[in-house]
């Protein structure tokens, strides 16, 4: 998903759609953080295991 947002963030800023790459940047950041948000979850169980 992220390589798809970075290619249309790279198509949007080579065509002058600088409101459009504003908002993918948006969206990639928010992918990362979520992405982030969704391992530390799936490690906490094993985490209160040991």
């Amino acid at each position: 998903m992220y390589d798809i947002l970075t290619e249309l963030r790279i198509y949007a800023a080579a065509n002058g759609l600088e409101q459009l790459a504003e908002k993918l940047d948006d969206a990639m950041v928010l992918l990362v953080i979520e992405g982030r948000g969704a391992l530390a979850r799936a490690a906490a169980p094993a985490a209160q295991d040991s």
